[in-house]
Formats: C-alpha cells, sequence, structure tokens
C-alpha cells in the first residue's frame, strides 16, 4: 500500500518560527511526501520565508481567510497524499524519521487515523505528553494532541472542520472533527512514539474554555444532564489545579503518599488498591513488594502474574510495559526519563520502556529510556542496558552484552503472596 503523506502548515505572522517548522518537514527521511503551506496574508515577512522554498512546495499560497480552520480546510482540499498531517507554525517533528518509525514494515489497513504522543515546549523545558493508549476515551475527552495525528485523506476531505460551529465551539474544531470520526465509526490505531513538538500556549482561561467546548462537542453541541457530572468534574478539577493549594495537594497524593507512606503498609491488597485508584494498570496475580520508588504510576501498566521485588524505581514518565510472568529482582531501575545534555535548556526527555512476557531482570540492574526487554531475556545483576535485549538473550555488563542464550520452552507465573512484603 501506498503511502505518500501530505504535511499542511498553515500560518499567520509568525515569521519567528515559520522557518523552523519548515526544516522540520524537509528534514524528514521519508521521501513520499508533500507539503503545502496556507498563509493567511502575513505582513511581517512569513510569506517572504515561505517563498524561499516556492519550488519545494506542492501549493503555497498568501491570503486572507476566515481563520486557522479554513486555512486547514483550503490546505487539506490541496493533498494528493494517502494521509494527512498537520504542521501548525511553530510546531515540529520530534525527530527526522517520524514517518520512517510509523511505516516502515507496518500495515495500516483499515485504519483511518493513526495517533501517536506530544512533547510540550515551555520557555525552553521540554514535557513528554502520552496520548491515550485507548482510543475509545474520545467518547468523552481528548485522547491525543491534533498534530500529533495522520489521518487518511478520503476521510478527512470527506470529514472537513466545520467552520458553521466557529462561534459555538471556538478553538475546539479540531476535537469537533475528530470527535465526529470516532462516533461515524472510524478505526483509530495508536504508535508508541513522540510524534510532533509544540509550544504550549494555553492559560487558564483557555483550559476553563476548553472544557465548556469539549462537553458541548461530547453532549451533541448542545446542554445535556446526562453528560453534566462530566463537565461539573472537569471544572472542579480544574479550578482547584489553579488555587495555590494544588501543588501540595498534589505533591501529597502523589509524592508523599505514594513513596513514602505506602512502601510501610505491609498489606499488598492495599497498596494495590490506591496504585490502581490513581491509574496504574495491574493484573491478575501480579505483586509488587514494598519499598519501591514510582514516578508517574498512572503511566505504568503491569501484566498478569509478574513479580516486583524491593528497592527498585520505576519512572512511568515515559511510559513502562510490564508484561505477563516478568519477574523484576531486589533495586532494579526503569528509567524512562533523562536529559538533552547538549541544548542549553538542559531539557527533559522521556521515552517508554517495555518488558515482554518472561524477562527476568537481575538484582540492581538498570534500564534506560526506550529499551525493549524481548520476551524470555535475562538481564544479569548490576547491568545497564543502553540497547533493546532480543527475545531469550541473556545479557549483562556495562553497557550490557549478549552473554548467553535462554531456553524458549517457559512455563511458570512469578506468584508471590507472602504477608507483609
Amino acid at each position: 500500500m501506498s503511502n505518500k503523506i501530505s504535511v499542511i502548515t498553515v500560518v499567520y505572522n509568525d515569521v519567528a518560527h515559520i522557518r523552523d517548522t519548515m526544516e522540520s518537514f524537509f528534514s524528514q527521511t521519508w521521501e513520499d511526501k508533500e507539503y503545502i503551506v496556507i498563509d493567511g496574508g502575513s505582513t511581517d515577512g512569513t510569506a517572504a520565508i515561505i517563498k524561499e522554498y516556492a519550488s519545494r512546495l506542492a501549493f503555497w499560497c498568501s491570503e486572507k481567510d476566515k481563520g486557522i480552520y479554513d486555512a486547514m480546510n483550503k490546505g487539506i482540499m490541496h493533498a494528493t497524499g494517502d494521509w494527512i498531517n498537520i504542521l501548525n507554525s511553530g510546531d515540529f517533528y520530534a525527530s527526522n524519521d517520524v514517518f520512517d518509525k510509523i511505516f516502515l514494515g507496518k500495515n495500516y489497513n483499515n485504519i483511518s487515523v493513526i495517533y501517536g504522543n506530544s512533547i510540550e515546549i515551555n520557555n525552553g523545558v521540554e514535557k513528554f505528553t502520552p496520548a491515550n493508549e485507548d482510543y475509545h476515551v474520545l467518547s468523552q475527552k481528548v485522547a491525543f494532541r491534533h498534530g500529533s495525528c495522520l489521518i487518511k485523506t478520503d476521510v478527512q476531505k470527506a470529514n472537513l472542520f466545520d467552520l458553521t460551529l466557529k462561534e459555538k465551539l471556538g478553538y475546539a474544531l479540531d476535537f469537533e472533527m475528530i470527535h465526529r470520526l470516532y462516533k461515524n465509526g472510524y478505526k483509530f490505531k495508536k504508535v508508541n512514539l513522540n510524534i510532533e513538538k509544540y509550544e504550549a500556549d494555553g492559560t487558564s482561561a483557555h483550559s476553563l474554555k476548553s472544557i465548556w467546548y469539549n462537553y458541548l462537542i461530547i453532549s451533541g453541541k448542545r446542554f445535556k444532564i446526562t453528560t453534566l457530572p462530566y463537565l461539573i468534574k472537569k471544572m472542579g478539577f480544574r479550578l482547584l489545579s489553579i488555587s495555590p493549594f494544588y501543588r501540595y495537594l498534589k505533591g501529597f497524593f502523589i509524592e508523599y503518599m505514594i513513596n513514602d507512606i505506602l512502601p510501610h503498609i505491609p498489606i499488598w491488597r492495599i497498596r494495590k488498591l490506591y496504585l490502581k485508584g490513581i491509574g496504574m494498570k495491574i493484573g491478575k496475580n501480579s505483586f509488587i513488594m514494598k519499598s519501591n520508588y514510582f514516578l508517574s504510576p498512572w503511566l505504568i501498566t503491569i501484566g498478569n502474574g509478574s513479580h516486583i521485588n524491593r528497592g527498585g524505581t520505576l519512572d512511568g514518565r515515559g511510559i513502562i510495559e510490564i508484561g505477563n510472568n516478568v519477574s523484576i529482582s531486589h533495586g532494579a531501575k526503569l528509567i524512562t526519563g533523562g536529559h538533552n545534555i547538549r541544548h542549553r535548556n538542559f531539557p527533559g526527555i522521556y521515552e517508554k520502556i517495555k518488558i515482554e512476557d518472561y524477562a527476568w531482570l537481575g538484582v540492581n540492574c538498570v534500564i534506560l529510556k526506550g529499551i525493549t526487554i524481548g520476551k524470555g531475556a535475562v538481564v544479569a545483576a548490576g547491568a545497564v542496558v543502553t540497547k533493546d535485549v532480543p527475545e531469550y538473550t541473556i545479557v549483562g555488563g556495562i553497557p550490557a552484552k549478549p552473554i548467553g542464550k535462554r531456553t524458549k520452552n517457559l512455563e511458570y507465573k512469578c506468584i508471590w503472596n507472602e504477608p507483609f512484603t
């Protein structure tokens, strides 16, 4: 199947960022692509920069329009690719091979929307913003950032942004369009990678407006009593989050409770109830012993029959997925976060760690961000893993290297149910 990608950038008076955004497109190593730039009649020199690239553009124009969504619709109608992605001015791709990672060796038959994670940039500091694993949450809320998705061109052309709703829904027409696709039965697929970086531009006023707009969208563009609890919950939480007490409450419940009080509770059922209550997914017969340190546990998923011993670190900020029948020994550290040491602002970088079924992580080993430990693989005690470990491979050392192979005929469960542990 052909996977030509049409990227659309809409811009108005953004001379400070348009060149970097355009270069982000041209730096993509995926060859089968086209670029469409729609400028709303800029007067600050933006159009002159776009014109420099004219010979490399499939289409561009600089003329007055009816706003950002009208400009997007205009770009969509000029697209000739198989998939459409919107790269707004000021946004950038997370890496130069994003499209390669999405499409090489992959089949997206019957999929209409591919979506992934994003990275928010706020005053030079990067913050990982994961997309929801379950796209069915679109029935109630936003699941991913619009710029971090690709939509089949024929689907997008048949479902343009509805400009008649502009007065009612303001800047939420992108969620309205995506929610419409979901309600009409189109299939979505998440890819576990960062697609775009974007500059944070929200304010408390904007976030409250967003909640109201999203409420109207999920309510069918009208007030609906059955969805009123959603509005009350979201508004209440948002008002709390901008209060001066919020960071203290947040710190107490997701730092102090988890890492200072919970480790001293000797009953796993109670610890498990709290961890699941804040969003950690824990499978049947899995067990986490006392005295582990958690970061963003709501982004951690553990399968069935897995066991995590004492004194470890599970850094969920970049997402951790642990499979079935996995054994993690004392002091093992799974670190999804890091920093770009070459950047002047030392921004944070977060990448997913995946531990597949029957893997065994030895005492005091370290698994760094972006690593996959294959099915049945073994990481020896004290090893530091900097590269993916193939299935049934035994690795050891710093940095870890293959030192042997493991049998593939594995049949066991890491069940642990001793009291007071």
